[in-house]
């Protein structure tokens, strides 16, 4: 069976209206770092009230962290057209839309015809991104910082290879009012977690079961 690729699903990219842009990593990286932490409530004031360590405000936050690759070497040894004309330009240009508020893009294949632009309302609102790394792990995500390192380019300095720092953020469900689907992506990779460790039980009963039998001969 061919090996999944990661992928960042936008909901909000505004370009074909209601379809989502789909940013399919061409290699997976080698390594993705994931840093959950604990929720901290703001002190009070006055600095008075003592509280539980135990008692937490929220879910915790988590942050990941890769680097992808992107090359359009084999695109253009094959001659593909796309990758001759523009490189490596529209895997670069779909990621940085992640970033960018839907009300602030210039181009809306879904409003050729002018008037008004109902996405306006509100303004500066992000669009709904999720993160998708395998069946199990299918998270809301606000992409927090990106790094590219264009390394290479063709005669038209256009870029043809290039490294990309990925810094994500995972949102919880609180601050994702009104966005059902990723509300839903991240109740379903919770349940996910809450299953593998009660897996990972499994197998501790299993190793203490068979420690104790090693241990008494």
């Amino acid at each position: 069976m061919a090996a999944l690729k990661g992928a960042f699903i936008n909901f909000g990219a505004g370009l074909l209206g209601a379809l989502p842009n789909i940013v399919v990593f061409q290699f997976n990286p080698d390594k993705i770092t994931r840093t959950p932490s604990r929720a901290q409530a703001p002190p009070a004031p006055d600095g008075s009230g003592k509280k539980s360590s135990q008692q937490q405000p929220g879910l915790p936050p988590e942050t990941i962290t890769f680097t992808p690759r992107v090359d359009a070497t084999d695109q253009l040894a094959e001659s593909n057209p796309l990758a001759i004309v523009s490189g490596i330009l529209p895997t670069l240009s779909a990621l940085e839309l992640l970033m960018m508020p839907k009300s602030s893009l210039s181009i809306d294949l879904s409003n050729l015809g002018g008037g008004s632009k109902p996405h306006k309302h509100p303004p500066d609102k992000l669009p709904t991104v999720l993160f998708f790394w395998g069946p199990f792990r299918i998270l809301p995500v606000a992409i927090t910082n990106l790094s590219i390192s264009e390394t290479e380019y063709d005669v038209k300095l256009t870029p043809i290879r290039a490294e990309v720092s990925v810094s994500l953020q995972v949102l919880t469900p609180d601050q994702l009012a009104g966005q059902d689907f990723a509300r839903g992506a991240y109740a379903y990779s919770q349940g996910v977690k809450e299953v593998m460790a009660a897996l990972n039980l499994a197998n501790a009963v299993e190793f203490g079961v068979s420690a104790a039998m090693s241990f008494s001969i």
